[in-house]
């Protein structure tokens, strides 16, 4: 639609017709005018206007007639009609808006007020039009994705499945078969704590195929060159080597759907290293507890022996010291106080070395919990291992080769 705005004015009123002529600006609009129905519907072979005023009552062919003629015919159907009447029923109303009309203006009509009119009814037609180009570009790429719906399926199968893969050879031969559904020969390199390990549809790589990948920049996304293309991730690079250039919609599709399948792989070796440094760590922990319980239930047993060896000293002692003193001739008072001193400090001894049983329970309470701890952690680690032989199993016997998106 150009800057000026084409309106065709099929009314039998001339004084309207110089009345809106001069209310209209001719720099902003371009006024052709009819005077009745025939005569309006072949002016509109002439030229298609944006905006049609049409009175409502003329001879001849009534303002509803037209419209109805108008709506009829494919090259006008969409062209905005506006009815000009002196009646103002909502019957008058209901009828124009079921010939199909945009608007109802009463006659007399301000100036103004027409002016605003006809500007909002070309806002209102511009945007019409946005909306269904937009409408067809969507409508085309929905008809895309039903086509790509296969491929689609087969990439959230394979992502479904991803989460059970135990190894790199496993994730490996699942991507491989995703992409053989795909008709794709390909090659990948896994990345795992720097060391590099290959893969491919066909078995074995050749050195060339491995100094692309290899050679490749790995800060670059994608690499293409003829029908082949690189892909690259952290932990991941794909050569395919039989991209679809017959048929660039497909190729623009599979384009799409790699990344999605590298980025979940790429996810998965970096859950995979974590879950193998976890599964080391956790049995060093278990190591630990094991050397501390021994070491602990060592050190128990040595304080207990300890207290009974002491226990035998010092009883032998006193037996000796009370051999002792009757040969030495002290005098009874000076002999009572010593075996008075010697009974007190074996008393504070012994109650000391009693104190060694909170110690014992202190390191019995510390053993229990180390066995706990190992106990939760072992469960806990063959709990994972059954729910994921369980996913395993389930993905395998529930998704089949038949894929319903829609």
């Amino acid at each position: 639609m150009s800057d000026t705005i084409d309106i065709l004015l099929i009314d039998d009123d001339k004084f309207l017709h110089k009345f809106i002529r001069k209310t209209l600006p001719k720099e902003r609009f371009n006024l052709r005018g009819t005077f009745d129905g025939p005569s309006g519907i072949d002016e509109l072979s002439n030229q298609r206007p944006d905006v049609i005023l049409l009175d409502v009552e003329m001879p001849g062919l009534s303002g509803y007639e037209v419209c109805t003629q108008l709506k009829n015919q494919e090259n006008y159907k969409d062209i905005p009609v506006v009815f000009l009447s002196s009646h103002t029923s909502l019957r008058e109303r209901l009828q124009g808006y079921e010939v199909g009309a945009v608007d109802y203006i009463v006659k007399p009509v301000e100036p103004e007020y027409l002016i605003t009119k006809i500007n909002l009814l070309v806002s209102y037609e511009l945007e019409r039009q946005k909306l269904q180009e937009e409408f067809s570009v969507a409508q085309k790429n929905v008809i895309m994705a039903l086509t790509g719906s296969s491929e689609l399926g087969l990439a959230i199968k394979f992502l479904e499945k991803l989460i059970c893969f135990q190894d790199l050879d496993d994730v490996s031969a699942g991507l491989l078969e995703c992409t053989r559904q795909f008709s794709l020969d390909c090659c990948i390199m896994l990345i795992q704590e720097n060391e590099s390990y290959w893969y491919a549809s066909e078995g074995t790589i050749s050195p060339i195929e491995k100094e692309l990948i290899e050679l490749c920049d790995k800060d670059s996304r994608f690499l293409d060159f003829g029908n082949r293309t690189i892909i690259n991730y952290p932990q991941i690079s794909l050569l395919v080597k039989n991209m679809p250039l017959d048929d660039m919609e497909r190729y623009g599709r599979i384009k799409d759907i790699l990344p999605i399948l590298l980025a979940g792989v790429n996810s998965k070796i970096n859950t995979l290293a974590t879950q193998q440094a976890l599964a080391d760590q956790g049995n060093q922990l278990i190591y630990s507890f094991k050397q501390i319980r021994n070491n602990l239930y060592y050190l128990g047993k040595t304080l207990i022996s300890n207290r009974q060896e002491s226990m035998e000293v010092m009883t032998g002692l006193l037996n000796e010291l009370n051999y002792d003193l009757l040969r030495m001739g002290l005098e009874e008072e000076h002999e009572e106080y010593l075996l008075e001193r010697l009974d007190s400090a074996i008393e504070d001894s012994i109650k000391k070395m009693d104190s060694g049983k909170e110690m014992r329970d202190a390191l019995y309470f510390i053993l229990q919990n180390l066995q706990e701890v190992m106990s939760n952690h072992d469960q806990l680690v063959e709990a994972f291992n059954k729910s994921t032989q369980h996913q395993s199993v389930e993905n395998s016997n529930s998704m089949g080769d038949d894929i319903e998106l829609f």
